[in-house]
C-alpha cells in the first residue's frame, strides 16, 4: 500500500481482494470521501468480505465479484488499483494488467505486490497443487513480469524484494530451484 501513495478522496481497485484486508486498509487511507473496491472471483470471500466491512462500518468500500482480467468496470473509472498476491495465480497476466491499465485515469498509480521468478518454472512444477497453492507455480520470471506491465502501458518504477518467507520444503526447493521471491512495485499508467 505504501507505494500506491493513496491520498483522500481517491477511488481505489483491490484485484483479488479475498476477506478484504488490503480494501479496508485502502479505505482507511482515501477516507470517508474517497471510494475502494475489492473484486474477487469467489463468493465466499465476496461475502465474508461484505460481512466485515458492513460490521466495522466502512461505509465507502464495495465488493464485487468479478474476473482480474475482465474487470465489470467502465474505462478510466480508478485512481489506483492494488494487488497482493494475487496476479501470478492468472494465467493470462497480460490480460490482467491490460485491464488494470483500461480501469485506471492518465496518470492512475498501481501498486502490487506478487511473486516471480529468476527463470521460467518447468510444466511439472507448474501442475503442481502444493506450489500453486503456495502461490509459486504461476510464477513468471521477473523480466518478464516486468515487460508484460510495460506493454500494457504502464511506466514501472519503484521494484524491491520483499522479505517473504515460503514454509513447505517443496516451496523452498523450487524458489531455490527457480529463484521465486515476493516484489513490490509501483508503476504508473502513461497519459
Amino acid at each position: 500500500l505504501d507505494l500506491a501513495a493513496l491520498a483522500p478522496g481517491e477511488r481505489v481497485l483491490d484485484l483479488g481482494s479475498g476477506s478484504g484486508t488490503d480494501v479496508f486498509c485502502a479505505a482507511l487511507q482515501v477516507g470517508p470521501s474517497g471510494r475502494v473496491v475489492g473484486v474477487d472471483f469467489t463468493d465466499e470471500q465476496i461475502d465474508k468480505a461484505t460481512r466485515l466491512r458492513d460490521r466495522d462500518g466502512f461505509a465507502q468500500t464495495e465488493f464485487v465479484e468479478g474476473s482480474i482480467d475482465d474487470l465489470p468496470f467502465e474505462a478510466a473509472s480508478f485512481d489506483a488499483v492494488i494487488s497482493n498476491g494475487v496476479i501470478n495465480l492468472s494465467p493470462v497476466k497480460h490480460r490482467v494488467f491490460s485491464e488494470a491499465a483500461r480501469v485506471l485515469r492518465p496518470g492512475g498509480r498501481l501498486g502490487i505486490a506478487d511473486i516471480v521468478s529468476g527463470r521460467p518454472l518447468k510444466e511439472r512444477t507448474r501442475r503442481n497443487v502444493e506450489l500453486w497453492a503456495a502461490c509459486i507455480a504461476g510464477a513468471i520470471p521477473r523480466n518478464s513480469y516486468l515487460t508484460t506491465l510495460e506493454a500494457a502501458g504502464f511506466r514501472v518504477g519503484e521494484v524491491r524484494t520483499n522479505d517473504y518467507d515460503f514454509i513447505s520444503e517443496r516451496a523452498l526447493n523450487a524458489c531455490s530451484t527457480y529463484g521465486v521471491e515476493s516484489i513490490s512495485l509501483a508503476a504508473v499508467m502513461e497519459a
